[in-house]
């Protein structure tokens, strides 16, 4: 049993990165709001958190973390750890690039913030839309399951009381625990091996909150309703944290373990304007993990005669078609897709270019206008030469599927 005086609270007080006072006063003002409602960010005001330099901005991504850069977890964020093994980047595992964050605690830890964590936490939003997504690792020799749970990511809104949304890690599992003390369980906990999490959340105190998870490329949760704390009093806009934060060690306490290990990797929080495909994720060479296989394809590109709207032909790689040969002067090309398919991309170029994106089927380089009644553009007829044609396909959460190019001349 530890002794009671092994915990020291708040000990990194004095580490702590000051804010600067721009930021203070606009985590202030988003506190003071007596409202119900907070600021909505619709895309039209800026989608930063903060006016702050230590901001990273990349277009939608406003910050992330891949562990292989010099200025490894010292940007926007605050480190709230009381050990020099919190927090380090580390070579034992990586999913993108060659190092990832691990994140290290024991049951001995001294206390911070009140309690026996090591977590970074992201300054205090001025609006309510984000994205937040991270590659997650646990490793089983230094991550036993048992029945004393542990919180991995939790979005906080203060007021001294449990957070809003929260990740917990129970016998095996992993659930999310919302403010209205419902769990969802998110599946087991598959160790030793990288997953991906991407979370899209609509902070709101009323009917118009919204919570949606992926793991590993597939949908697992979409909840509507609230999701906050009405900002009154001590509540303010809930600010982001990744990490470990386990309860049952604070004071004196112990469970059946006293070691927590996790790998993070690849993590990015992004803005309103962000996507599901910008926040993916993405695996480099050193990653330990196969990420799953699109569900969507383009297998097949076929000329289509536009005056008669009779396919022709399916055109191979480096073939010349002769278009007096086929009588044909109006004239459009069909992507064949194969599964789910919310739009496909058509990139072409060479004697002619055209870059278009048809969202509805049958999925063409000049669209059509319903029933296949095809649409053939300046392709009346299309102009002799060399064409090199890229179709991509997207499923209806933006990510792009198996994509085909070719490469074929129009000869007379």
């Amino acid at each position: 049993m530890k002794t009671s005086n092994h915990k020291r609270g708040n000990l990194l007080r004095s580490n702590q990165r000051v804010l600067s006072v721009l930021l203070l006063l606009t985590t202030l003002g988003a506190c003071q709001k007596d409202v119900t409602e907070p600021l909505v960010d619709d895309g039209s005001a800026s989608t930063e958190l903060v006016s702050t330099k230590s901001i990273i901005s990349i277009g939608n991504i406003l910050w992330l973390e891949n562990a292989d850069g010099s200025s490894f977890l010292n940007t926007m964020i605050s480190k709230q750890t009381s050990t020099s093994y919190g927090m380090t980047a580390s070579t034992n595992q990586a999913f993108n690039g060659t190092r990832s964050a691990r994140f290290e605690l024991r049951d001995t830890d001294p206390e911070t913030k009140s309690g026996t964590r090591t977590e970074i936490s992201f300054p205090t939003p001025i609006t309510n839309n984000f994205w937040y997504s991270y590659a997650l690792y646990m490793p089983s020799a230094q991550y036993k399951d048992e029945r004393y749970d542990e919180v991995i990511t939790q979005w906080h809104g203060g007021g001294g009381i449990t957070p809003a949304i929260a990740l917990r890690v129970q016998s095996g599992r992993i659930y999310m625990r919302t403010l209205d003390g419902v769990k969802t369980d998110l599946g087991l906990v598959e160790k030793d091996k990288w997953h991906t999490y991407v979370y899209h959340i609509i902070h709101s105190s009323g009917s118009s909150g919204l919570i949606e998870v992926w793991k590993d490329g597939q949908k697992i949760v979409t909840r509507n309703g609230a999701n906050m704390y009405a900002l009154t009093g001590d509540f303010h806009l809930p600010n982001w944290k990744v990490g470990i934060y386990k309860s049952d060690w604070n004071g004196t306490k112990t469970t059946g373990t006293n070691l927590r290990v996790l790998y993070f990797d690849d993590i990015k929080y992004g803005s309103a304007l962000a996507s599901y495909a910008d926040m993916l994720p993405t695996g480099g060479a050193s990653t330990t993990t196969e990420q799953p296989a699109a569900l969507v394809s383009v297998t097949s590109l076929n000329l289509v005669n536009a005056d008669t709207e009779k396919e022709v032909l399916t055109i191979s790689n480096g073939s010349t078609i002769s278009l007096s040969a086929l009588k044909l002067a109006k004239a459009n090309i069909r992507a064949v897709t194969t599964g789910t398919i919310a739009k496909v991309k058509f990139e072409l170029s060479g004697t002619q270019s055209k870059t278009y994106t048809d969202e509805r089927a049958p999925y063409a380089l000049h669209g059509d206008s319903g029933g296949g009644n095809y649409w053939y553009g300046n392709w009346d007829p299309p102009a002799l030469g060399t064409y090199t044609l890229k179709a991509t396909p997207y499923d209806s959460q933006g990510i792009a599927g198996t994509g085909k190019t070719i490469t074929f001349t129009f000869s007379r």
